[in-house]
């Protein structure tokens, strides 16, 4: 039998199971002889769907069931028994795979650090700031590298680390709803700081006579072991309170990409569900890292200073912390997975089978529903939009930062590296900059708007121009974007700032003279009359798209000056300054122009979600329509 079969067959004693389990007034027979019919669908789903979304859903319906029948009151300490012996462990076996990415991200970055520090001495200026680096280098020459942690009192230590590390760690988990990307780019950064931050301490000559007299390995063991060099004192002093701290970045990063997975990949759920899912799941990681974040902090402020405690204890307790972080994180929810038969899904509200059901033009959505509808349209064509935006992007990176044809500008000084948005539209110093933006954003506009049309209104097959009202969609574009392009050539704050908050109205504009196949001032003149009353909405769902990619933009930027830029990290790749300024420049505008063109295409899947709501709540056809047909009934 195919599974969707299968599931068409069962699918009403199914929602009859989660009907009773939310009314919560089935007797224990009752629920007892739903467990069973339940198991059995499920035994048949392990056997013949082992790895499709029906088994999972099944899972977590008969987990429930199973819940119902044993549960008993529970006193406060036996939950909180429970979490930390079932739930955690539950949570991170499900989340094993967002914890490897956030493993490999943060020490790929860690060993990419180490490698620009050998190439470029002074990267660790950048990154670690030249206040630290002198007052280390002071403390070193004093004969005390480790002072650092012991210029304050342990308690003005202890309090100042302890909110700043958990503000690391929340922060890395919500940025996770920024599609993971938030939580990857703190990964990174991070990384990086710990691997240049470590090799700081390691002198490069005391490095290379090690690896030139007894080899790698052997004389990596002598040199740690044998010597009272600074590589060791600095490894014991950072490591005490480092694995523990360190870990917890790393697992709370895990937690954001989980986060962002669930509303990416919501897989049988709505959106709403995957995200709910995945935010319950993150919460809880975040939870049960707090205690590790708060002994890490205690360590350092109280302990790590103390470097006169003997190597060997120093080196144990370290030790005793990574296996610590191995056997509960690692080792332990595997065991904990292994041992029950609902491994596969740790979520604690009922689950609902969610059939894919295309989008209904004739739906009047509420704010709510338009952010996510739009989120779901925006994502369910996700790669789609991404190749649109990265091949403008491309092209746009290419033409402006090499500028082969000498029609832009060129830069002479070659320690320019920041690229901003600021940039993408400095028209008064590159005249061709304007008319070569407008002919992107035209292209792009024209094909996200007919993409998004076509799947909007169900439409089968590939996109064809006789299917397609190409003709009013470019010449809506041809008037409506000169109008933005020319607004922000004027090169005043004001006019700049108009344009961009007149964008989403042109745009929206545009959106209906291509789905209505009308031109453009028709298209004018009807817009206003389907805002009517519905301006709330508009701006509301505009705010809402500039936000979101205003948020992603900054982050990427910030990230992206300060580590790539500013670092000087693409300097270690080659010593010509020009090539230099190519890549990173070219590696700004590239962002920027990604972040922009993402903006426009997120902008356009709002507009057309929003039209067909506007053209409801205006024309009200649909209800008129269904009334007609009550009454023929009748």
């Amino acid at each position: 039998m195919k599974e969707s079969n299968f599931i068409e067959q069962n699918k009403e004693k199914w929602e009859g199971f989660e009907k009773n389990l939310i009314k919560k007034d089935a007797t224990p027979q009752e629920i007892s002889k739903l467990f069973v019919q339940i198991t059995d669908d499920l035994s048949y789903a392990r056997t013949f769907y082992n790895k499709r979304s029906v088994k999972l859903y099944l899972n977590g319906v008969a987990k429930l069931l199973f819940n119902e029948i044993n549960k008993t009151k529970k006193n406060k300490w036996s939950i909180f028994m429970e979490f930390w012996k079932t739930d955690l462990p539950l949570v991170m076996y499900a989340a094993k795979r967002p914890m490897l990415i956030s493993f490999l991200v943060f020490w790929g970055f860690a060993l990419l650090g180490v490698v620009t520090s050998i190439y470029q001495p002074e990267f660790a200026n950048s990154i670690l700031g030249d206040s630290y680096i002198n007052m280390t280098n002071k403390n070193i020459a004093d004969g005390q590298p480790m002072h650092v942690y012991a210029n304050n009192g342990e308690m003005e230590t202890f309090l100042p680390i302890l909110l700043n590390n958990l503000r690391v760690a929340f922060t890395t988990f919500f940025l996770g709803v920024f599609a993971s990307l938030g939580s990857l780019i703190i990964m990174m950064k991070n990384g990086v700081m710990v691997g240049v931050f470590q090799f700081f301490f390691v002198e490069r000559d005391v490095l290379s006579t090690m690896m030139e007299t007894e080899g790698i390995i052997s004389g990596f063991f002598h040199y740690f072991l044998f010597d009272n060099n600074l590589f060791r004192k600095s490894f014991l002093s950072i490591w005490t309170h480092g694995t523990l701290e360190i870990s917890a970045i790393i697992i709370a990063g895990g937690a954001g990409i989980t986060l962002g997975k669930g509303l990416l990949f919501p897989g049988t759920y709505s959106r709403f569900q995957g995200f709910q899912i995945s935010a319950r799941q993150g919460l809880k990681i975040i939870m049960g890292i707090s205690p590790i974040i708060f002994l890490a902090a205690f360590i350092e402020g109280f302990l790590t200073r103390h470097t006169d405690i003997p190597d060997v204890i120093r080196f144990s307790f370290i030790l005793l912390s990574f296996a610590f972080v191995l056997i509960y994180f690692v080792w332990f929810p595997k065991k904990i997975a292994k041992k029950t038969s609902f491994e596969e899904n740790n979520i604690d509200f009922i689950p609902v089978y969610v059939k894919k059901m295309p989008f209904n033009p004739k739906t009047i959505l509420s704010i709510a529903q338009l952010f996510s509808e739009t989120l779901r349209v925006f994502f369910k064509h996700v790669g789609t939009y991404f190749l649109i935006a990265s091949s403008f992007s491309l092209v746009f990176t290419v033409a402006v930062a090499t500028d082969i044809l000498n029609l832009f500008y060129a830069k002479d000084d070659y320690y320019y590296y920041e690229y901003g948005l600021a940039d993408y539209f400095n028209y008064s110093e590159a005249l061709l900059l304007a008319p070569f933006s407008g002919i992107i954003f035209l292209c792009v506009l024209i094909f996200s708007t007919l993409f998004t049309r076509h799947k909007l209104l169900g439409l089968k097959g590939k996109l064809a121009l006789r299917t397609i009202p190409l003709k009013h969609t470019i010449l809506s574009y041809l008037l409506s974007v000169p109008i933005f392009v020319g607004l922000i050539f004027i090169g005043n704050d004001w006019f700049t700032f108009i344009a961009i908050i007149l964008l989403p109205l042109l745009i929206l504009m545009s959106t209906i003279s291509a789905y209505e196949n009308i031109r453009f001032f028709a298209a004018v003149t009807q817009t206003g009359g389907l805002l009517n009353k519905s301006w709330g909405k508009f701006i509301l769902v505009s705010l809402f798209m500039f936000s979101f990619v205003g948020l992603f933009y900054l982050a990427i930027q910030t990230w992206l000056v300060e580590f790539i830029i500013k670092s000087g990290l693409i300097s270690t790749l080659t010593n010509d300054p020009e090539f230099t300024t190519i890549l990173t420049e070219g590696f700004s505008a590239f962002i920027s122009s990604f972040c922009f063109i993402s903006y426009l295409i997120f902008t356009v899947s709002a507009s057309g979600v929003l039209y067909f709501t506007l053209k409801e709540t205006h024309t009200a056809k649909d209800l008129l329509s269904r009334i007609k047909n009550i009454k023929a009934k009748e």
